[in-house]
C-alpha cells in the first residue's frame, strides 16, 4: 500500500469512530467529510486532478 492509501484508511477510521464517539450537528459533518475523504483516497490511492 502507497502513503496515500494508508492516508485514506485512517481518515476513514477516525471519520468512523467520530460518528459513534460524538454527538452533534458539527461531528457529524466532520466525520461525514472525513468519511467521504477517507474512501476517496483508499479506493484511488491518488491525489491527481483531471484537467
Amino acid at each position: 500500500m502507497n502513503k496515500v492509501r494508508i492516508t485514506g484508511f485512517v481518515l476513514l477510521a477516525i471519520g468512523i469512530g467520530l460518528f459513534s464517539l460524538i454527538d452533534g450537528d458539527l461531528a457529524d459533518i466532520s466525520a461525514g467529510l472525513l468519511t467521504g475523504l477517507g474512501v476517496g483516497l483508499l479506493l484511488t490511492g491518488r491525489l491527481r486532478f483531471q484537467k
